[in-house]
């Protein structure tokens, strides 16, 4: 497809059809001058013009210009300020197909808004692997790794942030490969050390307090299918010595046991943490450069900004589908998403939609913004808690600020570990007792 895209020549028209380049498009440049008559290229199949900070006055005549050497059939898409709804309705009377403001006037910022629309439009084709939507140029990259990837028997990592979709990607790393048994998924987050060494590789009968019986672990257990661990970042040192054993030499010993049993599963692995810079007490050196051969790296909501407008949709339908509804997005809406960081990505925002989806009223049904930001901003809010302290350096000593920050950062740990204290401290780096005597001067023993 080959888009024309026209602007004052103060703005970064180059960058701009750098970044559609990257996604397939064929943009074509065509600074506006004032006074000079506009000489299209041929054979355009969509204008977007450009017209940051404009009076809506002039941004009518800007409009009717460009309608006008177009003609009536070329779809021309511009990019201003926010626009009032009256001022809407009369850009669009103008000869503008659709409206949009980008979070900036920066290239870059307005390549995506504008993409993001002509992806939701069907000008950008997206992609779909399985679960995985997406049309914007790193989902692409990715798309084809995973492809790559898929028939493999190699161990594959998956690094990326909370709510990216790395079981997805496990999911359709899965069902691309062919194998032929089960997809097991094991969070190692959910289990304390004994308890995760237990389920991965089995126990014997009275290999410790409880273990009535034999088990089976589940790297065994999958067979010939595929096993996903998730949250290998938070593995203990032992743990992470175990799993180096079972990559190098694919067999398992059963907690208790003396007898050796063999893993044919294809290992698919995942963290939300920075492994490359991990330390060496965090993550294991030998372990990461075993893994890193084959390695995805789930890109965040926030560096691939132009996908909302898609993935809102989608999520949309979806909710539609499910309750038989017909929730729809008004104009100008989307706009608003593109400023947010989604610091919970893709979960963040299919949680938003659907909230925003649930209280919209009317008999249009629209979803309104104010609802889907205030969504977008308590899924925020929970993804990302505040653990800051404040404090008065003219009024308060280090030891008063210190107790503060110890209560602050052991009442965490504890309800990230959902109370459990053993695993508690694991995660603190201390012994039970000490946390037992932390948690008793915090009047929480």
């Amino acid at each position: 497809m080959k888009i024309l895209v026209t602007a004052s020549s103060s703005f970064d028209l180059a960058g701009m059809a750098r970044e559609l380049a990257r996604c397939g498009l064929d943009a074509e440049v065509l600074p506006l001058c004032a006074g000079v008559p506009l000489r299209l290229p041929k054979e355009i199949d969509r204008a977007v013009l450009v017209l940051p900070g404009i009076e809506i006055v002039e941004l009518g005549e800007e409009v009717a210009q460009l309608r006008e050497a177009l003609g009536p059939v070329i779809p021309m898409l511009v990019c201003c300020p926010q626009l009032t709804p009256v001022d809407r309705r009369a850009v669009l009377e103008c000869g503008a197909s659709a409206l949009v403001a980008p979070r900036s006037w920066e290239g870059q910022a307005v390549a995506e808004r504008v993409l993001g629309e002509l992806i939701l439009a069907g000008d950008v084709m997206p992609f779909r692997c399985g679960d995985l939507w997406g049309g914007t140029a790193v989902l692409q990259d990715l798309y084809r790794q995973i492809e790559t990837v898929a028939p493999l028997h190699e161990t594959v990592l998956i690094l990326g942030e909370t709510g990216t979709g790395k079981e997805r990607v496990a999911q359709e790393i899965h069902r691309r490969s062919g194998r032929p048994g089960d997809l097991i998924a094991v969070n190692s987050a959910e289990f304390t050390a004994e308890l995760l060494a237990s389920e991965l590789f089995g126990h014997e009968r009275g290999a410790f307090s409880g273990a009535e019986r034999q088990r089976t672990g589940l790297l065994v257990a999958a067979g010939e299918g595929t096993f996903f661990l998730d949250e290998i970042g938070d593995l203990t040192p032992a743990a992470q010595a175990k799993l180096l054993r079972v990559l190098e030499e694919r067999k398992v010993r059963p907690v208790g046991g003396n007898r050796w049993e063999p893993v044919r599963a294809r290992l698919v692995l995942a963290t939300r943490r920075d492994l490359e810079t991990a330390s060496e007490e965090q993550f294991r050196r030998d372990l990461y450069e075993r893994l890193r051969g084959f390695t995805l790296r789930l890109p965040p909501l926030r560096e691939r900004r132009a996908d909302l407008p898609l993935l809102v949709q989608s999520f949309l339908d979806e909710y539609n589908r499910e309750y038989l509804g017909t929730r729809k997005i008004p104009a100008g809406v989307l706009d608003s998403l593109f400023r947010h960081t989604w610091p919970g990505n893709v979960r963040e925002l299919r949680l938003a939609v659907r909230q925003a989806a649930a209280y919209a009223s009317g008999p249009d049904g629209m979803i309104s913004a104010l609802h889907l930001l205030e969504a977008a901003q308590r899924q925020s809010s929970q993804a990302e808690p505040d653990h800051s302290v404040r404090f008065d350096p003219a009024r308060e000593t280090w030891r008063q600020v210190s107790d503060r920050v110890r209560a602050r950062y052991f009442r965490a740990v504890l309800a990230e570990t959902d109370g459990n204290k053993e695993m508690a401290a694991e995660r603190a780096g201390i012994s039970r007792s000490q946390l037992y005597e932390i948690l008793k001067n915090l009047g929480e023993g």
